[in-house]
């Protein structure tokens, strides 16, 4: 079977799954689902953290550890911001999550402390694994997950190092999955009070048209991505496109609006200006462009 048709074969197996998902409209429940899709994710991202101490220690594959270029190629940098956008975009989720909690007074203090603790993640597990595999990180597809089969490859007790990295890549792909409904059930709940205003559709079986719409919706995410983008593409893409438009300037246009009449001619232009620079829109065209 070709790589394209096991690509569309493994859509075809999961769109079930993503289509009940999506009929959930609850983040009381979607916060359950979450929640074993983060444990899952830091479980992988644990043992492939020991993988990469034990490359750094023990040099298994050899001439990789400490084999750092601290001047990549300038091509490559907009594919890092659009990327780094995707890994903080959250902002849609934001307000659902404050309203679910049972004491919301205490969300700023714990919406601090994950960014920091995200922050710290991100930075510390590249760094990792960058410095025990150098140039040679993700060297196909841009996942680590490769490096890991290199590393099970050059063990003496191989076969155990392959069942590990086939946990690990079972964690991330069940983690990230699983993590996806928690954004589009925001997106989801939008369209859907957009689309069935009162009075714009028959009220019969309307439980069931807003299931057919969400159900069409997640077969278009999943069709995109079956489509062939690279995963770092893909990845970097929606964060360069959504994480422009939810993290600079939507909330840029919704504070205009709100203090239009407090803010002068020069201050408008002043924070347009700054959410523009701040954006990274030339990212997602350059992007688009290298993809």
């Amino acid at each position: 079977m070709s790589p394209i048709s096991a690509r569309w074969s493994w859509m075809v197996f999961i769109a079930p799954l993503y289509i009940g998902l999506s009929w959930i409209r609850s983040m009381k429940y979607i916060g359950v689902i979450s929640f074993f899709a983060e444990i899952s994710i830091l479980t992988g991202i644990a043992v492939t953290g020991i993988i990469g101490c034990l490359q750094l220690s023990r040099q298994i594959v050899p001439g990789l550890a400490f084999n750092v270029d601290i001047s990549p190629p300038w091509r490559t940098l907009p594919l890092m911001f659009g990327m780094a956008a995707f890994a903080f975009e959250g902002a849609g989720v934001v307000i659902p999550t404050e309203c679910s909690m049972k004491k919301p007074e205490k969300f700023n203090r714990v919406l601090v402390l994950v960014l920091m603790f995200a922050t710290f993640m991100y930075i510390n597990f590249g760094v990792l694994l960058y410095t025990a595999f150098g140039p040679e990180t993700g060297f196909t597809t841009g996942q680590i997950t490769e490096n890991l089969e290199q590393f099970a490859t050059h063990m003496v007790d191989r076969t155990f190092w392959h069942l590990v990295q086939i946990v690990v890549r079972l964690c991330l792909v069940f983690g990230i999955g699983m993590s996806v409904s928690v954004q589009l059930i925001v997106v989801l709940d939008i369209v859907e009070k957009e689309l069935f205003k009162p009075g714009r559709f028959s009220q019969s079986n309307l439980y069931w048209k807003q299931n057919m719409v969400r159900a069409g919706m997640t077969l278009l995410g999943l069709t995109l991505a079956a489509s062939g983008l690279s995963f770092g593409h893909l990845v970097s893409l929606t964060g360069a496109f959504s994480g422009t438009l939810m993290q600079f300037i939507f909330p840029t246009a919704c504070y205009l609006k709100c203090f239009k009449d407090t803010l002068s001619l020069w201050q408008r232009i002043g924070i347009w200006l700054l959410a523009i620079c701040w954006s990274d829109i030339w990212i997602a065209c350059y992007v688009c462009h290298i993809g």
